[in-house]
């Protein structure tokens, strides 16, 4: 299953690099936007015809960081049914994967970097 778009929100342009060639490896979608920081990415969405089918979400980034992105995304309204927000990140704090897994729009947490599990349990979600 390909994905039709794919919204990357994280800082470090290195591992954005990094994901966009294994979803494009992976076949899972050739659409991959990025987003530097949680308003960017709300930027992105105001502005966007379509909403991301999946969101790749990191924790820790400045001007906006990946909670506070999801409380003004769940006020934001547009994307919320049919978009699957995932966790991407390198914070190994139980209190992070917790608070992520209570938001009800989180469907997965991830240590960083992407790989071919992270990417099957994401297609399993979107599919479900």
């Amino acid at each position: 299953m390909e994905l039709k778009n794919v919204l990357l929100i994280d800082d470090d342009e290195g591992f954005n690099f990094l994901n966009r060639i294994i979803l494009s490896d992976n076949k899972v979608t050739c659409n991959v936007h990025e987003a530097m920081h949680g308003r960017a990415a709300l930027d992105y969405l105001e502005t966007s015809m379509v909403c991301p089918e999946v969101i790749l979400l990191d924790i820790n980034m400045p001007v906006m960081d990946g909670f506070e992105f999801l409380e003004q995304f769940e006020k934001y309204g547009r994307c919320l049914k049919n978009t699957h927000v995932f966790m991407l990140t390198s914070s190994g704090r139980d209190a992070d994967k917790l608070k992520s897994l209570n938001n009800k729009h989180v469907k997965g947490f991830f240590n960083k970097p992407l790989d071919n599990t992270h990417i099957q349990q994401i297609l399993a979600a979107v599919n479900d």
